[in-house]
């Protein structure tokens, strides 16, 4: 095996707010000429800058930065002729305390800048952070370089908190939001707010949808019940439109099937306001190191999971609305999905009185998530779109999310497959879910979802109408003979599994 050739620097306090660590071309042994972010842009751009250029990864997506994962690793790679390094921010369990860090190359050098946003002691967190330069090899690929240099930074991202996988978390899943919103449009003419489709999670419209897929055949092992089953912070069932949640799992279950449920962090509806974090009179998010939150957080898990009677049994659940993470830098919160509460730049300062901020504060939240629910259900299923190897127990399977941004240039299992990649880098060990919240190209829609199962776990969002938002939206009905060509699909990758 070859030797790792590496450096570690120390981060320097600049003010409250921020730590700076920086290199020049002497001590790398080259001068930079690109700089190359593994998480796609906005608009799925995969290739390198060319220097000098800034690079924010965040928490929260930024346009450059946006494969929509919260957090992505803290890490680029920098090019020069013929060479190339990682760098990447490594810290101590308990000390990954903020959002958004500042990756800057120039053809004399490397600068790395971390925001606390004045939430911790700068002194404290710089004995515990580390800047990580890893060296290439001669003709090694990005990804690898990447995998090797997270590898080194944080070695038990490699490591599955599950140990051995169940084999039912590699079926192909059904998600029904596709639909949720395809009939929204259809009934609405379009009109209207996407979070409309909540009022469409109903129990009897995902009967329907699950018999048309039956029906072509189409051999899916997951569903997953999407948003708008249950209020956004306390995750109580509506009872109009899904008044028989257990029945209707425990018939998936007479059929092989596994059921997950979508759940949002942060939401606020529901919840008491001393649980809650303030930015002035604002109430904007949970928080998580409210004790008495995290008993309730952990009563509704086990009841959504558990089997025991008056409980729910359901097999997992979807986590969504990540990059809700308090932040100074334009927070957002909120009661549910599509209710945000949006304060810009200029807003009162966030009240919150604990000691965790930016990732720790997520990585606190999925953590009291992920062991309610193993708790309640040893195999039960996680999902989360996190690929920081730190968040490495605290979730099981990445998902892809939504492909954002769809252009008529734009190869969509390319695109998907770079977040995949991404992913396969950071976290080996973790399944991939492939996300199939693709729109306004039915095409590029049936071409994904057939091949999708070569970056991970097949999905698919559409029973009955697909959604195209461009240049007008409207809805298309979704071909029988395409649900057949699928399913013929996906027989295969089942048969190789």
């Amino acid at each position: 095996m070859k030797d790792e050739k590496s450096i570690r620097k120390n981060f320097n306090v600049i003010d409250s707010d921020f730590l700076v660590c920086s290199v020049d071309k002497g001590e790398i042994g080259f001068a930079p000429q690109e700089i190359w972010s593994p998480s796609p842009s906005v608009e799925h751009r995969t290739k390198p800058y060319k220097v000098p250029r800034e690079l924010e990864v965040g928490i929260r997506s930024t346009r450059e930065v946006s494969a929509k994962f919260s957090p992505p690793p803290f890490a680029v790679i920098i090019k020069g002729k013929d060479r190339k390094i990682f760098v990447g921010i490594c810290a101590e369990k308990n000390w990954h305390l903020w959002n958004f860090a500042f990756f800057k190359a120039t053809r004399t050098d490397i600068s790395v800048r971390i925001d606390l946003e004045g939430h911790s002691n700068p002194d404290d967190v710089a004995k515990h952070v580390n800047l990580v330069i890893v060296y290439g090899y001669n003709g090694e690929s990005d990804h690898h370089l990447l995998s090797r240099g997270l590898n080194l930074t944080y070695p038990d991202g490699g490591i599955h908190p599950q140990g051995k996988i169940p084999s039912w978390w590699l079926m192909p899943i059904y998600c029904g939001y596709g639909d949720q919103v395809g009939i929204m449009f259809e009934f609405e003419g379009g009109k209207g707010p996407e979070c409309r489709a909540l009022a469409y999670c109903i129990q009897g419209l995902y009967e329907r949808w699950i018999n048309i897929l039956d029906e072509e055949n189409i051999p899916f092992g997951t569903i997953i019940i999407d948003a708008g089953w249950s209020s956004g912070g306390n995750w109580v069932p509506n009872k109009i439109q899904w008044p028989d949640l257990r029945g209707f799992i425990d018939r998936q279950h007479k059929k092989g099937r596994k059921v997950l449920l979508w759940i949002a962090t942060w939401f606020t509806e529901g919840i008491p306001d001393e649980w809650c974090i303030f930015a002035g009179d604002r109430k904007l998010v949970v928080d998580p190191e409210n004790y008495s939150y995290i008993l309730f957080l952990r009563e509704n898990v086990h009841r959504l999971l558990s089997p025991e009677k008056g409980c729910y049994n359901a097999d997992g659940f979807k986590i969504d609305q990540l990059s809700y993470v308090p932040t100074e830098r334009e927070p957002i919160g909120g009661e549910h999905f599509g209710r945000p509460v949006i304060l810009g730049n200029q807003h009162d300062r966030i009240e919150h009185k604990g000691l965790l901020w930016g990732c720790e504060l997520l990585y606190k939240l999925q953590k009291e998530i992920y062991s309610a629910a193993k708790n309640a259900k040893k195999d039960c299923l996680i999902t989360s779109s996190t690929v920081h190897p730190y968040f490495h127990d605290t979730f099981d399977m990445v998902r892809l999310h939504d492909a954002g941004v769809i252009l008529p240039e734009t190869d969509v299992l390319t695109a998907m497959k770079a977040r995949s990649d991404l992913a396969k880098a950071a976290l080996p060990s973790h399944p991939i879910d492939s996300d199939n919240w693709v729109h306004s190209y039915y095409e590029k829609w049936l071409d994904f979802t057939m091949k999708s199962y070569s970056i991970g776990v097949p999905c698919i969002f559409y029973a009955e109408r697909f959604v195209c938002f461009r240049p007008v939206p409207k809805v298309l009905p979704i071909k029988k003979k395409d649900l057949r060509l699928i399913a013929q699909s996906w027989k295969k990758y089942i048969r190789n599994l």
